[in-house]
């Protein structure tokens, strides 16, 4: 009878063992790649009709091996942009730097929000979001009798 005792105790503390192992091993695989970070670059002022490059270089990753970019325009002064509501192409927008071309702007300026997402090869993602404020370029007007 002692014996089925202490085989239920060896039992117990082999599962114990089994899951603090299990446990650590995930921990561990985790630490072992970097953690990555997108990064977008920082906010910007630009006139209308100018090209514009976005610039996601600076982003970090494990063994610097990302798999995708993806730059995607998500707000025009502050409100939400749609799929279907793009006013512009971003070229490139798979790759680390990308590119459009500021449209026009009527009166004082327009502020675009880009998010950048990251993904490596382990399928672990990261984004940032970059400001971009494009501004209307008046003409100077002489001052003083014409």
């Amino acid at each position: 009878m002692r014996m089925n005792k202490y085989v239920y105790v060896l039992l117990v503390f082999a599962v114990a063992f089994t899951a603090m192992q299990l446990l650590t091993w995930s921990t561990a695989e985790a630490g072992k790649y970097p953690r990555i970070r997108a990064d977008a670059g920082n906010d910007f002022k630009v006139f209308e009709n100018q090209e514009v490059k976005l610039d996601g270089s600076d982003s970090k990753g494990g063994f610097k091996k990302f798999v995708d970019y993806g730059w995607e325009l998500v707000r025009i002064n502050g409100a939400k942009v749609q799929n279907n509501q793009q006013p512009f192409e971003i070229d490139n927008d798979d790759k680390p730097e990308a590119s459009f071309k500021a449209p026009d702007v009527t009166a004082g300026e327009i502020t675009y929000e880009f998010k950048l997402k990251v993904k490596d090869e382990l399928d672990r993602e990261d984004d940032d979001i970059v400001t971009v404020h494009v501004m209307n370029q008046q003409p100077t007007v002489p001052v003083g009798p014409a």
